[in-house]
């Protein structure tokens, strides 16, 4: 624990810290800025077709591509300022800021869809108005190979860095909307202009889909509950049986980018057990079962347990 945290006893303390920091690639990078600006760029031209055809579904379409350029933006953000080293003032340096560019994105997501849902229930109470189907195709079409290609570029630079797959998993979702949208020309092509704000509706939902997921998930670590997957009661029981090892209390377990596990905790050493060995044995149990990236462990002697209201996550057995 850190020197704030002190208990005044004449016990000797043995504290341990863990840490491990991961980096993309220059290949994911590098993947994360070509997908960047293709999107962007397509995002921009599908706005503009969607204004000038009158086609709700692109403009449906390019709201979900605005959560896509969001995220690929905030990878390769996170990706850049990963390299960046931590400061005594940022200790755990730019990790959350990728959290937080989500949940921003996340609520301008909202206000979006709202909006194309108006519109696409007055088009259905109003009648079909004139969309030009030609356009709407042809920016259908492009936008797929688009997406399917970022997701091909993005697949092969990093499969197992997670915010890679992050972005992967928004290009898959934004070729549907793009398939959606060519559907939507080709029914307005032939004759059936209600479809148009019928398929809006259908892309609207799983953007609200997607958004209501990431907002959960920001919300999450910025609220700085612990990460999926991963409770104090389990991590309580997966040391319990470490040698040397008769409690642990004050456990807080939380997560910097809804990934990696950070937690800090005190634990309580059997009667003559070795506090170093302890601790190293408690951190390799913790880096193995859940890939803690950064621990703080405190040991204390077996007599000092902490068994007051204070340790709101008391867990001693």
């Amino acid at each position: 624990m850190s020197d704030a945290h002190r208990h005044e006893h004449g016990h000797a303390h043995g504290h341990g810290h863990g840490h491990a920091h991961v980096v993309g690639g220059g290949d994911a990078r590098g993947a994360l800025k070509v997908t960047l600006a293709l999107n962007a760029a397509f995002l921009v031209v599908e706005v503009a077709l969607g204004l000038w055809s009158g086609s709700l579904a692109l403009l449906a379409d390019a709201a979900h591509m605005v959560s896509d350029v969001g995220a690929i933006a905030l990878a390769w953000g996170a990706a850049e300022l990963a390299l960046r080293p931590a400061s005594p003032d940022r200790s755990y340096g730019w990790r959350r800021a990728e959290t937080l560019g989500a949940f921003i994105n996340g609520i301008a997501l909202i206000f979006a869809a709202g909006f194309i849902t108006k519109e696409a229930i007055e088009r259905l109470l109003a009648g079909a108005v004139d969309v030009l189907p030609g356009p709407v195709i042809a920016a259908g079409v492009v936008g797929l190979i688009i997406n399917l290609g970022s997701a091909w570029a993005l697949s092969r630079a990093d499969g197992d860095n997670l915010n890679v797959r992050g972005a992967l998993a928004h290009m898959l979702a934004d070729a549907l909307g793009s398939a959606g949208a060519i559907a939507a020309g080709v029914a307005v092509w032939a004759g059936y202009p209600g479809a148009d704000p019928i398929i809006s509706l259908f892309i609207v939902l799983i953007v609200l889909r997607s958004t209501w997921h990431l907002l959960a998930e920001a919300s999450a670590v910025l609220l700085q509950f612990a990460p999926p997957g991963v409770t104090a009661e389990e991590i309580t029981a997966a040391v319990q049986d470490v040698p040397g090892l008769e409690a642990l209390h004050d456990l807080h377990v939380w997560t910097l980018d809804g990934r990696n596990v950070v937690l800090s905790a005190h634990l309580v050493a059997a009667p003559g057990a070795n506090a170093a060995q302890v601790r190293r044995a408690v951190e390799a149990r913790l880096a193995a079962r859940y890939g803690a990236v950064h621990t703080t462990l405190q040991v204390e002697g077996g007599e000092d347990a902490c068994a007051t209201p204070t340790c709101p996550l008391s867990a001693r057995r």
